[in-house]
């Protein structure tokens, strides 16, 4: 095996990596068309409250599979090839992507479209464990960190491409187009995944932990893993915490665009783009100024988070600091609590877009270093045990104001305010916890 370079350039020439990378941004680009059909044709971004509680019901509805099913994919990940459980996941969502066109065009049936939308959840929470075991069969223990930079970037590529794409394509054609956009992504992605040549089947043997195990006390492998090596325990908790966090800013940046910052700007370009695509168009695109202005704001994060990748991937040390998860979330909390002060939309975006840098600063080195420190044979009912108490946090983070509540009653920026402090105390506080490993580095193992 020749020797592996840990730079960007050098992991995408590992053929195995570049198929599951190209695979994953073209499906990506495919669900932003999806998301934008559901906010136009099912919920819409309405005034007021509704806008962050209908956002909140739909992704509620798509992440409560995580929260029941983790055991399960625990068990299917470590026990059959992590490819095939890649593949068969995105064949199902394309189908049921384009089962939505009959579900909502033609029967108008709300509970089926919901009904879908939790499958779409169930089998996207069973392909992301699947894809975090398989990584460090595919790259090297040293490339790990830029691999999962690259895998982060995905996102930013979708946003800054599939945004404006997808906005353009529904705002002029209609959502149906949308749904075939998103279930022909699926399906190419799956085929990048079939054309993938490495063994991705998981350990088997060797251990008690590794060995068979049964369906639904798949999570013990991974509860073993923490009980074992405590300081993964606590970046669980900063994991956990962040997408605590990410929840409720997903309802309150959303209500702060609607409500309180000044959206002159986003009119001025809607107006702008308007006439320009009027030139060419089959007709003149009509823009919904509250989606277009959430669009570009998640593109500003977008924008944050690839600069954060690049920082992160490019580094050959300091990304493998055990405080930087913990001194990112303090940033993260300060930087919201000044993000909650903005009234005009500009600061605004440029405000999100230094939020996507410390979202990179946290995500991205405990992903390497879970993939690093944890053995292949648990590897996947770790990653099912992660995502269990991240989707749990996130729902949890949703639930606090599903019905609009707590929002309505505080207000966008206060909320905004006192999440970014409650954020600064947790990560003090889990930082006190782990002082004395704080000043190390972890190294990648072979």
């Amino acid at each position: 095996m020749k020797p592996a370079t840990a730079t960007f350039l050098g992991i995408l020439a590992e053929k195995n990596f570049a198929r599951l990378w190209y695979g994953q941004i073209i499906s990506s680009l495919g669900d932003r068309f999806y998301q934008f059909a559901i906010l136009y044709v099912i919920l819409g971004i309405k005034q007021g409250i509704d806008a962050g509680k209908d956002s909140a019901q739909v992704t509620f509805c798509a992440m409560l599979p995580g929260l029941l099913l983790a055991p399960l994919y625990g068990w299917i990940v470590d026990r059959f090839s992590r490819r095939w459980v890649m593949f068969w996941s995105d064949v199902a969502r394309a189908v049921m992507t384009l089962s939505l066109l009959y579900w909502w065009f033609v029967a108008h049936n709300v509970f089926a479209v919901f009904t879908v939308i939790f499958f779409m959840g169930a089998f996207n929470g069973l392909f992301i464990p699947a894809r975090q075991a398989a990584l460090p069969q595919i790259v090297t223990g040293r490339q790990l960190v830029a691999a999962n930079a690259l895998i982060s970037l995905i996102g930013v590529i979708a946003n800054f491409i599939g945004i404006p794409i997808a906005s353009l394509v529904v705002s002029i054609f209609g959502a149906h187009s949308s749904f075939y956009f998103n279930a022909l992504g699926f399906l190419i992605s799956a085929w990048c995944v079939y054309r993938i040549k490495a063994d991705l089947s998981p350990v088997r043997g060797g251990s008690a932990a590794g060995g068979e195990i049964s369906t639904w006390r798949g999570l013990l492998g991974g509860w073993n893993v923490l009980r074992e090596q405590r300081e993964l325990g606590a970046l669980f908790l900063v994991n956990s915490a962040f997408s605590f966090i990410s929840a409720m800013v997903l309802i309150t940046i959303l209500q702060q665009i609607v409500v309180t910052v000044d959206l002159s700007s986003v009119r001025a370009l809607a107006g702008f783009l308007a006439r320009v695509f009027s030139l060419f168009a089959p007709k003149p695109p009509v823009f919904e100024i509250k989606t277009l202005a959430f669009g570009l704001l998640m593109a500003g994060i977008g924008l944050g988070l690839g600069l954060g990748v690049g920082l992160c991937g490019t580094s050959k040390r300091w990304s493998r600091s055990k405080a930087l998860p913990y001194l990112a979330l303090v940033l993260l909390g300060l930087a919201l609590v000044g993000f909650s002060r903005l009234t005009e939309y500009l600061p605004a975006v440029a405000g999100a877009a230094f939020l996507g840098v410390l979202s990179a600063f946290i995500l991205i080195p405990i992903e390497a270093r879970l993939q690093n420190d944890v053995d292949d044979a648990r590897r996947g009912r770790l990653f099912a045990l992660r995502n269990l108490c991240t989707t749990t946090s996130f729902l949890i983070g949703l639930a606090v104001n599903l019905n609009g509540g707590l929002l309505k009653k505080i207000g966008p920026a206060a909320l905004i305010q006192d999440i970014g402090f409650t954020a600064i105390v947790l990560a003090i506080g889990l930082a006190l916890l782990n002082a004395s490993t704080l000043r190390s580095f972890w190294s990648t193992r072979r």
